[in-house]
């Protein structure tokens, strides 16, 4: 980590492109070696056309179990018990389905 008071930031000719603060100072991190090669190798992997194939299919999945979360209250159970719980989400999932075939 690398700290910069904020009267070394302020006359720095390449502020804008460290930061978009206007009064305070600049804190950089440098990861580990092996974490920064494996955040630019990610990185280099999500240019290929076979990963938005892939991240496609997963964020239609993501965009259901986000729908369930937030627009049916699937983050509490309103029952106890597993045989209950898992009725619920079988009834919210159908509810889910007719409301996706209506639209």
């Amino acid at each position: 980590m690398a700290r910069f008071t904020k009267n070394q930031c302020q006359p720095c000719p390449v502020r804008a492109k460290c930061t978009t603060s206007r009064d305070s100072a600049r804190n950089v991190g440098f990861p580990p070696r092996e974490l920064l090669e494996l955040q630019l190798r990610n990185r280099a992997e999500r240019q290929e056309p076979a990963w938005h194939k892939y991240y496609a299919v997963r964020s239609g999945i993501e965009g259901s179990i986000c729908e369930f979360a937030h627009g049916h209250g699937m983050r509490r159970c309103r029952y106890r018990g597993q045989a209950k719980t898992h009725l619920q989400h079988v009834l919210t999932a159908i509810a889910v389905n007719i409301e996706r075939l209506s639209r």
